[in-house]
């Protein structure tokens, strides 16, 4: 993997098309051939990046999942990427590089207009809202590789979190907000990480030979949701907040990313790449069963879930 591959995170192993077991996984049954999403069983809207067309920039795109209704939120010549609800629902957080870095931008839901939030030459991507709104964090390459940073949506003081000589990414927020879990190549590959924000104290969470990546925590607080290259391609997984207990959600040939946990924690929704086709699905986290949710865009780019 090249170093500029790596700089972006998993950001750049979705817009290139691409996203390696110290215990054995208990594995939950998966419909084969994935079913219509039971629209009206769910409720709320997703927020996606995609392209309209294979030579075309990423934009936003708003879906309604009962009425599956959509609303293009950008449109402009560059891309907009990674986006995500704030806690309120009433803006949204993502990525662009209009100036040829990506920096980070706020979106109003209401009437759609854009403010920056940071803008440097450095790249800044994967933004996350803090659970009472105040904080943002995201990832960025300030320091030749990347590592967590947390700014201030009031005052935007910045504040860096992680400075080993490793890629840190992929941040996510601890439901009681002082702490985040994360992805790190500290310790020679990919695992996923703890974070105390007080301490900085660091806690590993998986330990194998393989690629983890995009840990998300459940809404209960009980759970977190990740990506592992185990069976040759990105599948989902979740574990214990401690790491124990690791389940399969998705297993499949495809490339599986951008995992998100529905409000209520009862569905996960994610990307699938294949050579021929992207789409979104959800799997249902008592019975393991999947769901189409959206296709008909050539590439998605990042998903979150709101009531």
């Amino acid at each position: 993997m090249s170093n500029g591959i790596k700089n972006l995170g998993i950001t750049a192993l979705v817009l290139l098309g691409f996203l390696a077991g110290c215990s054995a996984l208990s594995t939950q049954e998966s419909t084969a051939t994935p079913l219509p999403a039971p629209t009206a069983d769910l409720r709320g809207q997703l927020v996606f990046a995609a392209k309209t067309a294979e030579k075309e920039d990423y934009e936003l795109f708003l879906l309604d999942v009962k009425s599956g209704s959509i609303q293009q939120l950008t449109n402009n010549d560059f891309e907009d990427i990674a986006p995500e609800f704030s806690p309120d629902g009433t803006q949204i957080a993502y990525s662009a590089n209009p100036n040829g870095a990506y920096d980070l931008f706020l979106l109003d839901l209401d009437t759609l207009t854009v403010k920056p939030l940071l803008v440097d030459d450095t790249d800044k991507t994967e933004p996350v809202w803090s659970p009472d709104g105040k904080y943002i964090a995201y990832q960025s390459n300030g320091y030749g590789d990347n590592d967590i940073y947390t700014i201030s949506v009031q005052d935007r003081t910045v504040q860096r979190l992680t400075e080993e000589d490793s890629q840190d990414t992929q941040a996510s927020w601890l439901k009681n907000g002082k702490g985040l879990v994360f992805v790190s190549d500290r310790d020679g590959d990919f695992e996923v990480y703890s974070l105390d924000i007080h301490s900085r104290s660091v806690t590993q969470l998986t330990n194998n030979e393989f690629y983890d990546a995009s840990p998300v925590c459940s809404p209960d607080g009980e759970t977190i949701a990740f990506l592992s290259k185990r069976e040759g391609s990105f599948n989902v997984y979740m574990m214990n907040m401690d790491g124990t207990e690791e389940t399969t959600l998705v297993q499949d040939k495809d490339t599986n990313h951008s995992p998100e946990w529905s409000p209520d924690g009862e569905e996960l929704a994610f990307i699938s790449d294949s050579d021929t086709h992207s789409g979104i699905y959800m799997v249902k986290i008592g019975s393991g069963e999947i769901y189409q949710v959206l296709d008909g865009y050539f590439h998605y780019a990042g998903l979150s879930w709101k009531n």
